[in-house]
C-alpha cells in the first residue's frame, strides 16, 4: 500500500515541476519557486502521515 501512495505522490511531483518549469518560462518566477516548494511539500507529506 505504502508503495502504491508513493508511486502517486512522485506523479504529482512530476507534473508539478513540468508545471513549474512552464511557469518559469512565462517569467513567473515567484509562482514557480511556490510550485516547486508545494510538490517538496507533497512529498513529505505522505511520510509523516502514512509512515510513521
Amino acid at each position: 500500500m505504502i508503495f502504491i501512495i508513493y508511486l502517486a505522490v512522485i506523479g504529482v511531483v512530476i507534473y508539478s515541476c513540468g508545471f513549474a518549469l512552464s511557469l518559469w518560462k512565462q517569467k513567473n518566477k515567484p509562482g514557480a519557486v511556490v510550485v516547486v516548494l508545494m510538490s517538496m511539500l507533497a512529498l513529505a507529506l505522505p511520510y509523516l502521515t502514512y509512515v510513521k
